[in-house]
């Protein structure tokens, strides 16, 4: 007579059941670290040396990593293995995983011992690093003003930073920056961890590693789609970002743009004329942008950057767009929109009208509101 099997006979072989307990074992330590991870530094403190091995001393040395602003979970993970601080990259997922705690993560210069437990590390990331002011360049600016940004932060100087823009750059995110054309538009916007250390050479590659890490392949692919090449999508995103003060409303504004440049109307984009007169003189009195209002001498100024005279997109860019403006270019609202004005809510935001004569009755409820005065 042939005997039942035995539910439990796979326990009984000692390598399964080993990998069974080390599993549970995993599970249990999994939740209790990520608990502590959820919870105070100091908890951390207290409780990570017994939920990890610890690594011996004497195999252990200071290593410092710079985490890029933007950096992905991923990527930063790959750092941290790159440099040899982490003991279980394994172990560094899991939590992460389980902890949700990827948002808080932040760029920054840090100094790690290699081999440091992936809890120990996930908290100093919390934490924030060596450097945790980090320097802020905005979206919208043009070269000059980043340089100033610099200037002011002590990191370079107005030499140094002439220098290193006009210099004869190697670098893959100008593979389709027409060769006479400046960086601008290139240097892509973000916060970067900045020392008084940093050349202005090493500033400008990191805003250049910066632009081609976040515009993918997936955004040059429907650059291509779209018929424009990598310029002119940074050409049409600085107006963008000029243009746009909302966030939200960038993919409607690239919308209303493309539309015009599909139908054959000019831009007419009040950026493009304010630099397009940025003269010494001009500079001097209104600063790089004349946000005042332009003047109709100011309309009339010849220069192929004045969308109001020429149609089509100007030569290049008139600043450096950030992703959201770049990808919003690339990816628009699907919209009929061909005018705008500023909106009578006086928020920044902006009323649009895919016929003339919705855009004049926009126009009217603008000029009717505390806005205009």
């Amino acid at each position: 007579m042939t005997r039942p099997p035995d539910p439990l006979s796979y326990l009984r072989d000692p390598l399964t059941f080993a990998f069974v307990a080390m599993a549970l074992f995993s599970v249990v330590v999994a939740f209790i670290v990520v608990g502590e991870l959820l919870d105070t530094p100091e908890a951390i403190a207290n409780d990570v040396a017994t939920l990890e091995e610890p690594i011996a001393p004497s195999v252990r040395e200071p290593v410092e990593v710079e985490i890029p602003d933007g950096t992905g979970a991923a990527e930063i993970r790959q750092i941290l293995l790159d440099a040899g601080v982490l003991a279980d990259a394994g172990a560094f997922d899991t939590l992460l995983a389980f902890s949700g705690v990827t948002a808080e993560l932040k760029a920054g210069r840090y100094e790690f011992m290699t081999g440091t437990p992936a809890s120990e590390v996930i908290l100093q990331l919390r934490a924030g690093g060596i450097d945790v002011d980090l320097v802020r360049i905005p979206e919208g600016l043009r070269v000059e003003e980043v340089g100033d940004i610099l200037v002011s932060e002590a990191i370079v100087t107005s030499g140094e930073w002439d220098a290193a823009v006009t210099a004869a750059w190697q670098h893959p995110a100008l593979a389709d920056k027409p060769v006479d054309a400046s960086l601008l538009g290139y240097l892509l916007p973000a916060s970067f961890p900045f020392r008084e250390t940093t050349t202005a050479e090493e500033a400008v590659r990191a805003m250049l590693d910066a632009f081609s890490e976040q515009v993918s392949a997936d955004i040059r692919a429907q650059a291509a789609d779209a018929g424009l090449t990598m310029h002119e999508v940074l050409t049409l995103a600085s107006i963008v970002e000029r243009e746009a003060a909302l966030a939200e409303e960038q993919p409607i504004v690239a919308s209303a743009f493309r539309n015009r440049l599909d139908q054959g109307i000019p831009l007419q984009a009040d950026p493009t004329v304010q630099f397009a007169i940025s003269t010494p003189e001009s500079v001097e009195e209104f600063g790089w942008w004349k946000l005042g209002g332009l003047e109709q001498t100011d309309l009339d100024t010849d220069s192929p950057y004045n969308t109001y005279l020429y149609g089509g997109l100007p030569p290049g860019p008139i600043a450096n767009p950030g992703i959201a403006a770049i990808e919003a270019v690339v990816n628009p609202a699907d919209t009929e929109f061909i005018y705008f004005v500023a909106s009578p809510a006086c928020d920044g935001s902006h009323s649009f009208a895919a016929t003339l004569e919705g855009h004049n009755a926009n126009v009217e409820a603008f000029r009717a509101s505390e806005c205009a005065e």
